[in-house]
């Protein structure tokens, strides 16, 4: 079983017509047991998804919502990401991806290819034009 949000556990738990005072206590003690754990998930999550996979900030807070972790969870898991260069770590997704791309493709379709790969982590697609562009070679003048 994966970890989960006390908002999915006690989901889960209305799903199956628990009463909700019988939820209540199966949080509480899943709670103290560290079961349930929203301020651990979320640091998990961040550091799986954002430092381990490159997921922009962006990306990681919506899932993070979508799992119904409270907001000030969020803003305290994701102040890590804060000083994060997304730039620097946007290039070297890219260079490591378009390392697994065909050497036969043309830059262009490299570069396309590499925007929809950054634009799928959460990236700006500002910013995710500016990278394919950079990985690529587009920006460079070819004999």
């Amino acid at each position: 079983m994966r970890p989960q949000t006390e908002a999915e556990v006690r989901a889960k738990l209305r799903g199956r017509e628990y009463p909700d005072d019988v939820i209540d206590d199966a949080i509480e003690r899943a709670s103290i047991l560290g079961a349930v754990d929203d301020v651990a998930f979320a640091k998990a999550w961040v550091n799986d998804r954002a430092v381990g996979r490159g997921y922009s900030a962006t990306r990681v807070r919506q899932e993070l919502r979508r799992r119904a972790v409270p907001d000030h969870v969020i803003d305290t898991a994701t102040d890590v990401l804060r000083a994060r260069d997304d730039l620097a770590v946007a290039t070297e997704l890219a260079r490591t991806r378009a390392q697994r791309l065909p050497a036969t493709l043309a830059p262009e379709v490299v570069a396309r290819r590499l925007v929809g790969f950054l634009g799928r982590r959460g990236y700006p697609e500002e910013l995710a034009r500016l990278v394919a562009i950079a990985v690529s070679g587009l920006d460079r003048e070819w004999d």
